[in-house]
């Protein structure tokens, strides 16, 4: 808790540090006021790279800053990359709960989506049978995306690192395999 106070108290400082340390690594930070400018920005990013479809790891402040709808109404696609928002993002659905966004999808749910989408022909409905085709579907995304956005946990000031937390991997994909990331 001191640290956090202590972090929060400093919160400029410690900002205008990582911006300096990302930038000493090659990178760059763009500041911006509002969703708004922030949903400009990556739009922009994006259309400079010639993207028009692009993957995206699960990140609260990119969905309240409604990204996805700012990238769609510039004709980009982001494909959600986590399971349970890769689930929500094939049949419009909507999440359910912050931590478990498609709790309230069975698994024979799944598998009829999938069918229908992503696994023709799938019939189990085994965690892992559909585990699996997800797994298949995306990692050729992976392997194409050209870009990919993701959130932080946090990030480390004097070196300029962004950290992400995950369990599925696709955060980790997301992350490496592009050749142009824009974490939010």
């Amino acid at each position: 808790r001191a640290v956090k106070a202590d972090v929060m108290a400093r919160l400029d400082d410690h900002l205008v540090q990582f911006e300096q340390a990302v930038e000493a690594a090659g990178g760059h930070v763009h500041w911006a006021r509002d969703a708004a400018e922030a949903n400009a920005i990556v739009v922009e990013i994006a259309q400079a790279h010639g993207v028009s479809d692009m993957v995206k790891m699960k990140s609260l402040t990119t969905d309240e800053i409604g990204l996805n709808a700012a990238l769609d109404a510039a004709g980009i696609h982001a494909l959600e990359t986590d399971f349970a928002e890769l689930i929500l993002q094939l049949d419009g659905d909507w999440p359910s709960h912050i931590l478990v966004p498609a709790i309230h999808r069975n698994r024979s749910e799944i598998r009829d989506l999938f069918a229908r989408t992503i696994a023709p022909g799938i019939e189990s409905n085994e965690p892992r049978d559909l585990a699996e085709a997800a797994r298949l579907y995306l990692r050729e995304r992976f392997l194409d995306a050209g870009f990919g956005v993701s959130g932080a946990n946090f990030g480390v000031a004097e070196t300029g690192t962004i950290c992400i937390v995950e369990s599925e991997g696709n955060g980790r994909m997301c992350t490496t395999l592009p050749r142009v990331l824009v974490t939010v």
